[in-house]
Formats: structure tokens, sequence, C-alpha cells
């Protein structure tokens, strides 16, 4: 996300070259757990885990339910659900070759 700048003496509405680059919740370092697919009634759902070493959030997904959370702010969780919103088909693909019961023997 970026935040335009404005130049001393200009108007925030005035374009400027000068932007300030927030960095992504989701790094290098980040994991990603999912669960298999949850059924709530006709509803399917998965729980999706994102952490690395301070911080966690666990998020139901495709509601884009904040389940719990440490460390990330407001602004990163919205940044973290956009980012499992644009990657659906990929989690939904990791949440069927969930194997609960093979998972449970481990």
């Amino acid at each position: 996300m970026n935040f335009d700048i404005p130049e001393p003496g200009k108007k925030d509405t005035e374009q400027t070259d000068r932007k300030i680059v927030k960095t992504s919740p989701i790094t290098p370092d980040t994991r990603m757990s999912v669960s298999g697919i949850l059924h709530r009634g006709e509803r399917r759902s998965v729980c999706v885990l994102i952490e690395n070493d301070q911080n966690y959030a666990e998020i139901r997904m495709p509601e884009g339910e904040i389940l719990s959370r440490k460390g990330y702010d407001e602004e990163e969780t919205e940044e973290i659900i956009a980012y499992l919103t644009e990657n659906m088909d990929d989690i939904l693909n990791a949440a069927r070759d969930v194997n609960p019961m093979k998972a449970f023997m481990k």
C-alpha cells in the first residue's frame, strides 16, 4: 500500500514523487497452515493460520472472519484477508488434500 506524502507547501491533493511503502505482513518467513474443509450447515469453510516468529492470525475463509490474532494490527489483518481471498483457489485445493485421520495418527 502506498501513501502519498505532500511536499512542504503543497496541498494534499497534488502529486509528489515521494512515497512511503508499507511492507506486507506476508513475508518469506511467514508460515501458513490450512485445515481441511469444514462443513457448517450448508456452508463450507477453511481455517487458515498465518504466523511468523512473533505474530499469528487465524482466519475462517471465505468469510474472512478473524478467529484470533496476536501481533497483527487491523490493517495488517485486512491485508492478510485480501491475500487469502486472492489465493482462495490454492487454499481450497490444499484443504481438499488434508486428511484429518492421517494427521491425527502422526
